[in-house]
Order: C-alpha cells, then structure tokens, then sequence
C-alpha cells in the first residue's frame, strides 16, 4: 500500500509554499489509493513557535487536507532514535567529532550543502559521546536514484560532502537520521516533499541502506519563491484562510501545472479537490528547483 507523509516544523504558521507541499503528498497519496499522514518534526525546540502545531493543524482541517491517523510527534520517538543511533555505534561506521563550525570554516572546502569534511576526527579518540558531535562514515561508491520529478541524480558524498553528523554536540538527532527512522517506523513508501531537500536525500538512502532498511520513491517538486528567495514563515505569506480557500487551492494546483477545471471558481471545495485527485499526474510538475509566485 501507499504511504506518504507532511511532515511541517512547527516554527510558524504555514505559508503557501508549505500548503503547496501538504496538497501535492495528499494528492498523490489520494490519487494511488494510499494513507496520507501527518508527521510533526519538533525535535529542534529551539525552532518551536507557541501556538504553531495549534495552527498548522486548523489550516490543513480547513483546507480539507485531512490525516488518516493519530499525528505523529518526532519528539515522542526519542527511544527509537536511540535505540537505531546505538546500532550504528556498535559498527565501525561512526566516530565522535569535536570540530567547531569555526574551525571547519577555516580548514574546509564550501560544498553545496555546507562544508566538506575531510575527516579531521576520524582518528581521534574522543570518549565523551555526550560532549561531542557523531558523524557517520561514507565511503566512495556514488549514490544514484532516479526523482519522480527532478530526474535522476548521482552524488558522490566522499566528495560532495564527506562525513555527514547523525547526532549534534547537544545531544539532538540530526534530520538526516531522524527522518530515516521515522519512514522506517511509518511504513512510508513515497515522500513527496520540496526540492530544497533533494541534495539531501543520497544521505538518507546512504543511511537506509547501511540500517537495511526499505528506500521510498522520492518527488522534490519546486519550492515557492519571492523575489529569489524561499518563502519563510514570515508574516507577509501566512495564509489567510477567511473564505479563500478555493482561490488557493487553484492557484496551488496551477503552481504544481495540474489541470484545473474550467468550472473551478463555482465550485465546492470538496468537488474541486476530488477533481484534483481524478487528474491528478505527478509527471507534470515542472523539473525546477524553484518558481516564482506573484
């Protein structure tokens, strides 16, 4: 069976970019029949605004983007990440890592997705797993896997990235490891998310891999953009729910190139999404990493 997911951070209200992703999981999950849940990723408390999972919660009930279980709280999985983080420490495959993001700012190369390690600490025998960062070993064989939008991509991490962290020097499980442990515990077959992850996803099948663990479908669809930047949770694109929630589900269903009916404007909200599902095709997304909205 399909099982996708929404997975927002509970750091503010949702803006159009984060709805836009909630509806194309939902109707790609809806479209093959399958669950739609809904996980919360509030493991970085420092990130959590009061009042947000209140919030992100009325807004999907509101625009019909309703869960097909119980929601999810990462927070309430640490067991589990510590108990798949133990595993991996008892290979050979991790080491502690003390090295400051000064210090590799001034002996590191600029990656695409942060600095390269080079493997300062892969020999250094730091005791203190508490005081110290862990990061996972990679080695030189290219992850490639194919994108249900973005096409296919080959990364080498040695090269790309080297050594990547699992668990930070205050003790939080990274996203990369956290999120393969919660696809693993939800069953989760494809994940339908924003091209700002893809880079970041040869890191999870790497992981999921090495945990022997079942490797999703990917879809990274174009991430909603102003003036070339990412839409953040910022107050100028908090959606504004009051009676419009066709307007934006038309104007999501148009960013994803979906086809729309003609009668859209006239119609209910739960006839315009049923719609959506029946003509629903993943392969139209555009290929891009990001459109503009006006």
């Amino acid at each position: 069976m399909y099982i996708g997911r929404f997975a927002p951070t509970p750091s503010g209200d949702l803006h159009f970019g984060s709805l836009v992703t909630a509806i194309a999981s939902f109707l790609d999950a809806k479209k093959h029949k399958g669950r739609w849940l809904l996980k919360i990723d509030d493991l970085d408390k420092q990130r959590i605004k009061k009042g947000s999972i209140e919030s992100i919660l009325q807004t999907l009930e509101t625009f019909n983007l309703f869960w097909d279980s119980t929601e999810i709280f990462q927070s309430h999985r640490i067991a589990a990440y510590e108990f798949f983080f133990e595993k991996l420490s008892e290979t050979d495959k991790t080491f502690q890592c003390d090295c400051s993001r000064k210090f590799l700012a001034e002996n590191a190369k600029k990656g695409r997705e942060g600095f390269i390690y080079p493997g300062f600490c892969r020999k250094k025998e730091l005791k203190d797993m508490s005081s110290f960062a862990t990061r996972l070993k990679v080695n030189e064989l290219p992850i490639v896997f194919e994108d249900k939008i973005q096409g296919k991509l080959t990364q080498n991490l040695s090269e790309d990235l080297g050594d990547f962290v699992i668990k930070r020097n205050d003790g939080q499980f990274s996203y990369q490891f956290s999120v393969c442990i919660d696809n693993k515990i939800d069953k989760i077959t494809n994940v339908v998310r924003g091209a700002d992850l893809f880079y970041s996803a040869p890191r999870q099948i790497y992981l999921l891999n090495m945990l022997n663990f079942d490797i999703p479908k990917f879809s990274h669809i174009p991430i909603a953009t102003r003036n070339k930047k990412k839409i953040s949770k910022s107050e100028d694109y908090k959606i504004l729910i009051s009676d419009n929630q066709i307007d934006i589900w038309i104007k999501a269903l148009k960013f994803l190139n979906q086809p729309v009916s003609k009668n859209a404007p006239e119609m209910k909200l739960e006839e315009i999404i049923e719609y959506a599902i029946n003509n629903w095709e993943i392969s139209k997304i555009n290929a891009l990493d990001s459109i503009e909205i006006f």
